[in-house]
């Protein structure tokens, strides 16, 4: 019989998965099962970092996902803080948490990279239409000058 785990192991565990560092070096849970639903984490962060431009339905399904894992990781919690679990089930529990708490941190950089692109994108159109303007108005003064 597995032992199970104490006070003090789980007081440690959710101490750990608090820390400000937690996911440096966990490892994003290749599937993640949400209400039934299997999503192929790694993968689909991967194809989101690499993609070069998002749609805004792509950052509204980002903004979705990232809700899920929250709730997701906050069950993991609970488990190991209320359940009666093993050392091996509270460290899978665990490493699961940190590896999601590591995919919203990714996905969050996403979104944010997403809007600071768009920012961007918005400052040098506004920049390109002031100089035309600029270039017309020399223009006018120019020809009728």
């Amino acid at each position: 019989m597995e032992k199970t785990l104490s006070e003090r192991e789980r007081a440690m565990l959710l101490r750990r998965l608090h820390g400000y560092l937690v996911w440096v070096g966990a490892e994003i849970p290749k599937v993640c099962v949400i209400d039934e639903r299997t999503i192929p984490l790694r993968e689909l962060i991967w194809r989101l970092i690499n993609k070069k431009e998002l749609t805004d339905g792509e950052i509204s399904e980002i903004e979705s996902l990232i809700r899920l894992l929250e709730r997701k990781e906050s069950c993991d919690e609970a488990a190991l803080a209320d359940a009666d679990i093993t050392e091996e089930e509270a460290e899978n529990l665990y490493d699961e948490a940190a590896g999601i708490l590591r995919a919203i941190i990714d996905l969050k950089e996403i979104g944010n990279r997403t809007r600071q692109d768009s920012d961007l994108r918005r400052d040098d159109l506004r920049k390109k239409i002031r100089d035309a303007k600029g270039l017309l108005r020399f223009a006018d003064k120019v020809v009728s000058g």
